[in-house]
């Protein structure tokens, strides 16, 4: 694959770009075994090391997934991922609007938040699905701890919450002392 001059991309974004294109496209579907590192590279005429970077970025992006040993395979949710059906189709827009879109910063923080939060989530299903207790549980500790560094989120989305309802003229049906308190668990660690 020869490279153009103009673009401007880092040869790992152009291999991620392709292999998002073929999902996207439905050349690749859910499932899909991708080339090997070594193959990707004589395929795209990168270093082997540039395609093992455009693989781990796939997975990081929550695109693919590694199997040890297997390979490494599209997500059954990656058309979801890139805003596409399982057929390439593009998702309605209404799917993709931001949940809070009058406070970028606090969106931000919820989409990164979530997307950390499904990152690790994956984690767990794949230690259970390869039967490793032990993934499993370190995945499962960094979910906690994810969880807890993250209780600022939760409060700020809780005041945004209250503030958006007394901006619209509504109330709480029960007063702050009257709802259940959010438990806060302390951390083991700190």
């Amino acid at each position: 694959m020869p490279h153009d001059a103009d673009d401007r991309r880092a040869l790992f974004q152009r291999v991620v770009d392709d292999i998002v294109d073929q999902i996207r496209t439905g050349k690749l579907a859910p499932g899909d075994v991708l080339p090997t590192a070594r193959r990707m590279a004589d395929t795209y005429g990168v270093a082997s090391m540039t395609a093992q970077r455009a693989l781990r970025e796939l997975q990081h992006r929550g695109l693919t997934y590694a199997v040890v040993g297997k390979g490494t395979f599209v997500h059954p949710q990656a058309p979801e991922r890139i805003g596409t059906d399982a057929d390439g189709r593009p998702i309605a827009a209404t799917t993709q609007t931001p949940a809070i879109s009058d406070n970028p910063a606090l969106n931000r923080r919820l989409a990164l938040y979530l997307l950390k939060r499904e990152r690790i989530s994956g984690k767990i299903v794949d230690a259970f699905m390869n039967k490793d207790t032990a993934a499993a549980w370190q995945a499962t500790e960094e979910l906690a701890t994810l969880q807890q560094t993250h209780t600022d989120l939760a409060d700020d989305l809780a005041a945004y919450e209250a503030n958006l309802g007394r901006a619209a003229g509504t109330t709480s049906s029960a007063p702050a002392a009257d709802r259940p308190a959010v438990k806060r668990r302390r951390n083991p660690k700190a």
